[in-house]
């Protein structure tokens, strides 16, 4: 398995399980985000695209206050993204064992 990759899973599993919650408060949603993709950058795994998609959602939520939250279509796309994250990230473990 590549580097970290442990890691990496608990984070991507803790991300994708979090999004069945429907957190939608910035607080709750940009720590998740956050941890996914600090753990994505530190696998060996490529995962260029995920990782890219979690970077734009940091600067977005970065952007926000802690107390509002994202709107219905900005949930629909973050649980499209880090399902997207998710698969790219087991596909890039996959290949590097």
């Amino acid at each position: 398995a590549a580097a970290g990759g442990g890691e990496g899973v608990r984070h991507v599993v803790t991300a994708v399980g979090a999004r069945g919650l429907d957190p939608r408060a910035v607080d709750e949603v940009q720590p998740l985000v956050a941890d996914l993709a600090a753990a994505l950058s530190r696998v060996a795994a490529p995962c260029p695209g995920g990782r890219a998609a979690l970077e734009r959602w940091l600067v977005a939520l970065n952007g926000m206050r802690a107390a509002e939250e994202i709107d219905d279509a900005q949930a629909r796309q973050l649980a499209f993204d880090l399902d997207a994250a998710y698969a790219e990230f087991h596909r890039g473990l996959k290949d590097a064992s």
